[in-house]
């Protein structure tokens, strides 16, 4: 039996061609043959024959079809299987197989049997019918196959031109290599096959016009140039290079040009040593191998002048110059460039075309942000009239044209190549200057003050010669405080500001007033943030983009910017007092709404994204709750801090939390007594985190005083909730008890569905404290499913904590590992740091008592070393558990098995972690 894909389907037995039935059938064995021999599941067979949206009938209309099918081809030949069905198929059985090894034989035969190598691909080239996979072309699962397949035959194709080339049959390889351009004109391998064609048959200025009409169609079309190889394939065809093959008839030479004039070098580089660019040098290079127009854009002070230099050192190229920082006519641009050319000053490009014509050229234009207009308007000029010229420009802003390929130049890693820049040049200028690792400290955080701009790290490095680092970086907020002395420097690069200056007054008003008020932001910002702190923002940003004001980051979605540090304070001195504190206004209205938000949407199932939105805006919030509790309203800082605090105690930024906190209590005593009470209500939890029950009973006793004058039902339901907890953990159990029944009633009359779990917890903490197992292992049970009902994880994921470590200390041992698990897991995909750490730590535990203990003490030592970065320690936090989970571990293992699994742990990161627990 054959079955046949390329083109309409069609099995064929014993000769002749099996009737399949309408196009229904017909689809579902074709979306079988598409993976032939493997299991194929009733869900994808439907989504092959009706797409993603089937009719209610579908698997029963399916079950008919297959029926049929199985009465036509032979069950034996489509086998049913529990999970779905199977077209039993061997490679030669279908067309699709065959034409592949019929590809790959003639490939292999191209270079010693050019004949075998024809007769085999056509041979295969017969097998198509029409397009692949007809009867799936809707399919989308089925699209990657077609295109492979339609892929494989355009190859197959240029194959056999190769073949015809082999043989010597010229004529034929034109005429096919005609055809296949024709049907695909931007094939740059079928176009190179028909140039190489037509030059073996004595054809080379019709080889050349080939080139040349894909050169003008992909740069009408697209603004593209053709690719490399095209390129050398044109060149190699104007020199008549021996390699291209079987000698062809003398052609007439034509008229020489005048001789080109001896081509200026670019002048010699800076003495200073060049540091901390290796990457991007060779980045630009292959871009200037691969494209004819190179932008470097970054913002003033960022290197591009001296990394495109570094960038022309050994290219194997003729390099000109031209420098156009001090030009400022632009009628004056072409006479310019063709100076650089080393031609005089009043030729025009035509000029420079007839003499330089198709020589091998790389022109750098260096520092032309302030002419990009007119280099818009002769860049593609030169580029068209200099077949062999590369172009390398350094510019604030791109130029924005056809063909340009932009390369972001970024600033030094601070704390590595910055650092090391300012060492190297403060060494020039303080040579008795040595630098102790306390000093080291100073510098690299100098360095990170000013992003890495390497002017900006130049600048401070020449300040050793009257200060110290530390006077330095106490003076950096001064924009007298990064100037130079130096002769050499250009006069825009004698200070900061003067650097920046250049890019200020190439925007416009609107670019100008948005850039100074996104000073505001500390951090990164997106566009919802922008907008409602600066207004109608998005036509200048896009402009300060441009621009290298503002920085993208990449693989951000919605999209995230940034400003660095030393343009968000250059931007900040453009505002006007009462503006700038307008701005802070809306930023801080913007942080208090989004803060609100976050504490609602961190007990529900998009806790995740939240947790991530948060962290990203920690920066801001943090400026926020500054200006705020500075003076501005500390109302509002208050507000803000509680409504920050579940976020600080889910990532563990425990001592962070705790200080905002208590500086909004202690800035606004009279705020309401709701939001006090949820301040203290944070600080009692943060409190428990670090192992203080007694701070943490003291804090949530006046919280639950404030909530129950205050009268929130919320508010009063957590602070009952969270003293049952502290109750349960200082051994007051009968007390804890009533009060976590009062916790129960209140959290259920707020109508708040996430507050009853955190009741239910604390009562079932209590209970199995008590010995109440029966009443402990309902309230957890119900907190769990309550917590998954209404998305609120982490409730759940604590529950079943609590429940395993009561499971294992009644020796319910695999109860308490699966538990474990399924906690650990659950808080580790909601992104969960303190939650996750102590689930983790019981695993640990849970993991011995079940006979792992060296995979317990693995996880142990992940647990250490993670926790020890956020400042929480699972053990310390639960100090009657926590040593038990240690013990289980310690007890089972020889103390240098322990020592060497733990150390193998302390070197995880978390994704590590996730795979190990995976791995169990």
């Amino acid at each position: 039996m054959e079955f046949r894909i390329l083109g309409p389907l069609e099995v064929i037995a014993a000769g002749r061609v099996v009737a399949l039935g309408g196009p229904k059938p017909r689809a579902v064995l074709a979306t079988l043959l598409l993976d032939a021999d493997q299991v194929i599941s009733v869900d994808r067979l439907i989504d092959g024959v009706w797409g993603e949206d089937p009719p209610p009938s579908a698997k029963n209309a399916l079950q008919t079809y297959l029926s049929r099918l199985r009465r036509v081809i032979g069950p034996e030949t489509l086998e049913r299987h529990q999970r779905g069905y199977r077209v039993v198929a061997c490679a030669r059985q279908i067309d699709a197989q065959r034409f592949e090894h019929g590809v790959a034989r003639s490939r292999e035969a191209l270079t010693a049997d050019p004949a075998a190598a024809l007769r085999s691909i056509d041979a295969a080239l017969t097998l198509w019918r029409g397009p692949a996979l007809m009867d799936l072309a809707d399919d989308p699962a089925a699209q990657a196959e077609i295109a492979r397949l339609t892929e494989l035959r355009q190859v197959a194709a240029e194959l056999r031109v190769d073949a015809l080339l082999g043989l010597g049959r010229t004529a034929e390889a034109v005429a096919a290599a005609s055809a296949l351009v024709a049907e695909h004109p931007l094939r740059e391998g079928s176009r190179a096959r028909l140039m190489l064609s037509l030059y073996r048959a004595g054809r080379q200025a019709e080889a050349l016009a080939t080139y040349h009409e894909a050169r003008i169609m992909l740069a009408d079309e697209y603004g593209l140039d053709p690719g490399g190889e095209l390129a050398t394939l044109a060149q190699s065809i104007l020199r008549q290079e021996p390699h291209l093959g079987p000698a062809v008839p003398a052609l007439p030479q034509p008229p020489q040009p005048p001789q080109a004039p001896a081509l200026p070098q670019p002048p010699p580089l800076p003495a200073d040593r060049f540091l901390g660019r290796d990457v991007e040098v060779a980045e630009v290079r292959a871009l200037l191998r691969d494209h004819r127009l190179i932008t470097l854009v970054g913002p003033g002070g960022s290197g591009k002048s001296r990394l495109a230099a570094e960038v022309c050192r050994g290219l194997g190229r003729d390099v000109c110059v031209a420098e156009l920082a001090g030009l400022a006519d632009d009628t004056l641009l072409e006479p310019t460039l063709a100076q650089a050319f080393g031609l005089a000053v009043s030729t025009d490009l035509a000029g420079v075309a007839a003499v330089v014509g198709d020589r091998r050229i790389v022109l750098l234009v260096d520092n032309g942000e302030h002419l990009v207009d007119a280099l818009a308007g002769v860049v593609p000029r030169l580029l068209t009239g200099l077949p062999g010229l590369r172009i390398l420009v350094t510019s604030r802003v791109p130029l924005s044209i056809g063909g340009e390929r932009r390369h972001p130049v970024p600033p030094l890693p601070a704390a590595t190549a910055a650092v090391e820049l300012f060492l190297d040049r403060a060494a020039a200028v303080a040579p008795d200057w040595r630098c102790d690792a306390a000093e080291r400290a100073v510098v690299t955080r100098i360095c990170e003050r000013l992003d890495g701009l390497p002017l900006a790290v130049e600048l401070a490095a020449g300040q050793l010669v009257a200060l110290s680092p530390a006077q330095i970086l106490e003076r950096l907020d001064d924009p007298a405080a990064l100037r130079t002395a130096r002769r050499d420097v250009p006069a825009r690069h004698r200070s900061l500001d003067t650097a920046i200056d250049v890019t200020y007054r190439l925007l416009d008003q609107p670019q100008r007033d948005t850039f100074a008020r996104l000073s505001v932001f500390a951090g990164t910002f997106d566009l919802d943030a922008a907008e409602r702190v600066a207004g109608d923002v998005l036509t200048p940003l896009t402009g300060l983009i441009t621009a290298s004001l503002v920085t993208t980051l990449p693989d951000t979605s919605p999209r995230r910017y940034r400003m660095l540090q030393t343009l968000r304070q250059y931007a900040g001195r453009r505002l006007g007092d009462d503006e700038r504190r307008a701005v802070r206004r809306r930023h801080l209205a913007r942080a208090a709404e989004l803060a609100a938000t976050a504490d609602r949407e961190l007990r529900g199932p998009h806790a995740r994204w939240w947790l991530r939105a948060l962290s990203a805006e920690q920066d801001d919030t943090r400026a926020a709750l500054a200006f705020a509790l500075g003076g501005e309203d500390p109302a509002a800082g208050l507000r803000l801090a509680a409504d920050l605090a579940w976020f600080w105690y889910r990532t563990g930024h425990i001592t962070e939390g705790l200080r905002w906190l208590r500086a909004g209590l202690d800035a606004a005593p009279d705020a309401p007594g709701d939001d006090r009470a949820r301040a203290l209500t944070g600080i009692a939890c943060l409190q428990y985190l670090a192992g203080d029950v007694a701070a943490s009973t003291e804090a949530i006793l006046v919280a639950l005083e404030l909530a129950r004058a205050a009268g929130h039902p919320t508010t009063l339901a957590r602070a009952s909730a969270y003293l049952t907890l502290s109750l349960g953990l200082r051994g007051q159990l009968e007390e804890g008890a009533k009060m976590g029944e009062e916790a129960r009633e209140q959290a259920i009359a707020s109508g708040a569905d996430w507050v009853l779990p955190e009741a239910l917890i604390s009562i079932g903490l209590i209970a199995g404290a008590s010995g109440d197992a029966e009443t402990a292992a309902a309230a957890l049970d119900e907190a769990i499913e309550v917590g998954t009902r209404c998305g609120f994880v982490w409730s759940a994921g604590s529950a079943r904590w609590i429940r395993a470590k009561q499971a294992a200390v009644n020796g319910e041992h695999d109860e308490a590992y699966t538990l474990t698990r399924r906690a650990t897991r659950d808080l580790d995909e909601e992104d969960d740091v303190t939650g996750w750490l102590a689930t983790t730590h019981l695993l640990a535990g849970t993991l011995a008592l079940t006979g792992r203990p060296g995979a317990g003490a693995v996880l142990l030592g992940a647990v250490d070393a993670l926790g020890g970065q956020v400042g929480y320690s699972p053990q310390r936090m639960d100090p009657l558990n926590g040593p038990r989970n240690v013990a289980a571990v310690t007890s089972r293992l020889a103390p240098t098995e322990y020592d060497a699994a733990h150390r193998r742990g302390q070197l995880m990161d978390r994704a590590a972690v996730r795979a190990y627990i995976d791995g169990l």
